[in-house]
């Protein structure tokens, strides 16, 4: 039994069933104690699924639905490494007592210190899963609340939660794809072909799919007739607003 809205490292006692309570602790899938070795290796989970669907770590829907199951520093963990994977998008290795120093969880790093228990509650919610190489690999995206947790929320937040995915991850990921295709389309207008758009598309991170779904969309566009392209073309990066390329 996992100790709803709070952290992993103070999770003691499980709930009697006529715990007044019982109703804000989660039943999770008994899973082995992990104990994790410093350094730690991570990686990106990769799911096209979840990433379409899912929610940023630190978005304000993970921080409404997610945390009160999830605890502050298991949210606060997946943040960080979601930020350390931007930089780091081939995976790098972390220092287990430097991170949990960050985390507020002090030095310790036994097997049942309180970092320890965080990292674990990640593989318990299937946000993380230990690869062969004993490389720790993290989802980028968590996904909606699935209906049984919903079902835990205060009635306050059940409600809200309803009327925050008229706004979720559908409109999302259009307003993704309207970003996609206005940046791809300026590119084109600037002479640069489909290989070129494609390498600057993922450059900015774009999922790959969203970028075979722009580049096709970019070839049905009617592109300007002889005349028009013949004219000199004096628009900028600046004036389309197209983010620069990180070096």
């Amino acid at each position: 039994m996992l100790v709803t809205g709070s952290d992993a490292g103070d999770a003691q006692d499980e709930p009697s069933s006529d715990s007044p309570n019982n109703a804000y602790f989660v039943s999770a899938k008994k899973h082995p104690m992990w104990e994790f070795q410093s350094p730690i290796r991570i990686t990106s989970w990769r799911d096209v699924n979840i990433e379409s669907l899912g929610y940023d770590p630190r978005s304000s829907y993970v921080e409404k639905f997610w945390l009160p199951f999830l605890g502050p520093s298991t949210v606060f963990l997946v943040r960080r490494i979601t930020e350390t994977l931007e930089n780091e998008p081939y995976g790098t290795a972390i220092d287990l007592q430097e991170l949990s120093i960050m985390l507020g969880l002090g030095p310790n790093i036994t097997k049942h210190s309180s970092i320890q228990k965080t990292l674990n509650r990640l593989l318990v919610f299937e946000l993380a899963r230990i690869m062969p190489s004993k490389a720790v690999s993290v989802r980028l995206k968590l996904p909606p609340l699935p209906q049984r947790f919903i079902s835990r929320l205060p009635q306050s937040l059940q409600e809200f939660h309803g009327k925050e995915l008229q706004d979720g991850p559908e409109n999302a990921l259009a307003a993704i794809r309207t970003r996609a295709r206005s940046l791809a389309l300026a590119l084109t207008k600037l002479g640069h072909d489909r290989m070129a758009i494609e390498k600057q598309l993922i450059s900015w991170r774009f999922h790959p799919s969203v970028c075979y779904e722009t580049l096709n969309w970019i070839e049905t566009v009617s592109m300007p007739d002889k005349a028009s392209s013949d004219q000199p073309n004096e628009t900028s990066n600046d004036d389309l607003n197209i983010p620069r390329t990180q070096q």
